[in-house]
């Protein structure tokens, strides 16, 4: 099968298109004929940075889409032809080829009047919006919440679906993507660039602070974000935890979450782990009724996979960007 591999790490270059054996699903796995592959943040920070468990070549991303071709004996929930979208774990080999074998668990079906391709875009930024939203917060209609970098893929998804919610959506982005995120459902929107965001937010809340931070960018805006926190109010970290050593105990009460979505397959849990399957059937669901739309797509091909994740990484990327095989 053809194959976008790296041969080893510490960059995006060591990426190439390769012959590789077409892999057979082990117990409790299918296989997968990859339609389409989503392209994160993170694909770019795991082809410089590498885990221990891989052997090379490797092939890298996280977000699949495809038909099921073969299923391990003894399995009942899938059937060859069933149409697919998920998450892989990170240290097995991934969706940038024309086949991979998936945990049977973690799928979900093809979201009705989504393509390959839309449904490819939902996996690590979709659903990490969703467990943020919907497993570590419980949100309440008409809480106010600060999404950071809301044109970026976790950023865009997680407007839709605290509009559905029924929150009160602050968000920080570039004036360029002003309209954008204002169709996603943004009501008030911060230019990063030249605002205080701290003050921004004091200014539109009238002090009080916001109930809910979505931190999608790093430490220091999630410590920040400690400084515009409403009392029991929550801070959500995508990428970073805070500076706890810069929180006075006794003050806010806040609750502080980490979400880290792919590291569920290096635990033992076996429950938390089908929870990716849960949630991308509940989110399935939620995009086959229309109640949330695909974010702007941008699709390559898998020799155009590279220079994509080169562009991810210098940033301002809006939308989502798919590999289409």
């Amino acid at each position: 099968m053809k194959a976008l591999a790296l041969t080893k790490t510490g960059s995006i270059d060591h990426l190439e298109i390769t012959d590789l054996p077409i892999p057979e699903p082990k117990e409790q796995e299918v296989r997968i004929k990859v339609k389409a592959a989503g392209l994160n943040p993170v694909d770019y920070k795991l082809s410089e940075n590498g885990l221990p468990e891989w052997e090379f070549p490797h092939i890298p991303g996280l977000d699949v889409s495809g038909i099921i071709d073969n299923v391990a004996p003894g399995l009942s929930d899938w059937k060859e032809g069933d149409e697919v979208y998920g998450h892989i774990s990170m240290a097995d080999n991934g969706a940038l080829a024309e086949y991979v074998t998936v945990p049977a668990e973690v799928l979900a079906p093809l979201p009705s009047g989504w393509s390959h391709e839309e449904a490819a875009s939902l996996p690590t930024a979709a659903l990490t919006a969703y467990q943020s939203l919907y497993r570590k917060v419980t949100v309440q209609k008409g809480q106010t919440i600060l999404i950071q970098a809301g044109a970026g893929g976790v950023g865009g998804y997680a407007i839709q679906l605290a509009s559905l919610a029924g929150l009160h959506i602050i968000t920080t982005c570039s004036p360029e993507n002003n309209d954008y995120v204002t169709e996603l459902g943004a009501h008030k929107i911060i230019d990063y660039k030249t605002e205080n965001v701290t003050e921004a937010i004091h200014k539109y809340t009238k002090g009080r602070g916001v109930d809910i931070v979505l931190d999608t960018i790093g430490e220091k805006t999630a410590t920040e974000a400690v400084d515009f926190l409403a009392f029991n109010g929550h801070l959500v970290c995508i990428a970073s935890l805070p500076d706890f050593t810069q929180y006075t105990p006794k003050t806010l009460a806040p609750s502080f979450h980490e979400v880290a979505l792919g590291f569920v397959y290096r635990s033992d849990d076996l429950e938390q782990r089908a929870d990716l399957g849960r949630m991308a059937r509940e989110l399935g669901a939620i995009a086959s009724q229309g109640k949330i739309k695909p974010l702007p797509l941008e699709v390559v091909s898998l020799e155009e996979t590279a220079s994509a994740l080169h562009r991810i990484k210098d940033g301002h990327v809006r939308g989502k960007i798919v590999a289409a095989l």
